[in-house]
């Protein structure tokens, strides 16, 4: 398959809201490159899809000065590459990276000896989102590894390359069942459980098994948009035991508020909130015996812009 590699120079404290608009479009990751300026790159496959997708990250992009931050440095640049030659990319800035106070992401092709008391995580992203490096992932990471204990049943939905399925895996829980909408990124986090010899504890499905066998789980993790996260809200709820968490991540701070609310008018009661930059990671808890809200809900469904809607910056 040939992809287009789009590239961007842009100032530091521009590159999360650069990269949140490259994975807005369809990007399955994107990689950092420097310091100042920073050059951030993501692909697309080829298809009758790029030129309208190709469209919309310039629009996103435009608007950078309306969110208090410096313009792009230098404008897109598009190359087309093959698929080996894309992958092979990531694996010259791809290192061994700590997370938290005990979690390892280990690219499959670098040596590392653990010390005592990490947990060792090893992966190959492939052309699926999810290295550790990017802040939504390290926040969910993170509260895996605060939330996580021996014996749990987890649910990640949105998997990408699966790190937060075997983060949890290793962090104690014994069934993990994970799903994605798409292919590709379901096929690399088989990939990567079957390179942890994770089998026995991951499941890695399709959307509709997930919706059949991911129930009375203590705990489930999505690292995905708001506007997803609140689509989602009404069906995590019944997955979950009573007193189980949600860990969801993906959020820009524009939007905490009304994902707070939407999960709230779902019985899912926020407990904390943590940031990173742009980004925040809502945990909540599941209580059943809270009333359901479904007029605040509905409001929040209709406040919150589509995903790909080109004028919503952080949606």
């Amino acid at each position: 398959m040939r992809w287009a590699e789009m590239t961007v120079a842009c100032a530091p404290e521009a590159s999360d809201a650069v990269s949140y608009a490259f994975m807005n479009v369809g990007c399955g990751g994107v990689l950092l490159r420097g310091d100042n300026p920073v050059f951030v790159s993501g692909s697309l496959p080829v298809s009758d899809e790029l030129t309208g997708k190709l469209d919309r990250l310039r629009t996103h992009l435009r608007r950078l000065p309306e969110f208090g931050l410096p313009p792009l440095i230098e404008d897109i640049t598009l190359r087309y590459v093959e698929e080996d030659d894309w992958a092979n990319a990531w694996r010259q800035h791809f290192k061994p990276m700590k997370v938290g106070k005990s979690i390892v992401i280990k690219p499959g092709w670098e040596h590392y000896t653990a010390r005592p008391g990490e947990v060792v995580v090893e992966l190959d992203p492939g052309m699926a989102f999810g290295t550790g490096g990017h802040p939504t992932t390290q926040l969910c990471l993170i509260a895996l590894e605060d939330y996580v204990t021996p014996g749990m049943t987890v649910g990640d939905i949105g998997t990408g390359s699966g790190i937060l399925a075997l983060a949890a895996a290793r962090l104690g829980a014994t069934t993990v069942y994970a799903t994605d909408i798409d292919l590709l990124p379901r096929q690399i986090a088989r990939e990567n459980v079957r390179r942890n010899a994770l089998e026995g504890v991951i499941q890695v499905l399709e959307p509709e098994p997930f919706g059949a066998q991911a129930r009375e789980c203590d705990l489930i993790v999505a690292n995905i948009v708001a506007n997803t996260i609140v689509q989602l809200a009404p069906d995590i709820g019944p997955r979950l035991k009573a007193g189980g968490f949600f860990v969801t991540s993906g959020i820009v701070e524009e939007h905490i508020s009304l994902v707070q609310r939407a999960l709230s008018a779902q019985r899912l009661n926020p407990v904390e909130v943590r940031r990173e930059d742009i980004w925040a990671c809502i945990i909540a808890r599941y209580e059943p015996d809270l009333p359901e809200d479904r007029g605040t809900y509905d409001q929040v469904v209709r406040a919150l812009p589509p995903h790909n809607d080109p004028e919503a910056w952080a949606s």
